[in-house]
């Protein structure tokens, strides 16, 4: 297998990133495509669940009429409970 990579700063970055990180640049290269993939799968995986929150909160009844998320009766002045 080859990858050949026609690129001076791509070729620079793995170098750097191999020295930094004390890898070969084989390694240094395969560990920073690990990486980023596993970025972009968190990513997605983060946008899947808020989209399917919003789609299950969409489907909820509207709050009873008086019900709120205001609290500051339970609250003094200065923050303190009452």
């Amino acid at each position: 297998m080859s990858l050949n990579i026609k690129s001076e700063r791509a070729h620079q970055l793995a170098r750097d990133l191999a020295r930094e990180t004390g890898l070969s640049m084989t390694a240094a290269v395969e560990k920073a495509l690990e990486d980023q993939l596993m970025r972009i799968h968190r990513h997605a995986e983060r946008e899947y669940r808020y989209q399917r929150i919003k789609e299950i909160v969409s489907k909820l009844p509207p709050a009873p009429p008086g019900v709120t998320s205001d609290h500051s009766d339970l609250y003094d002045d200065d923050g303190l409970p009452a």
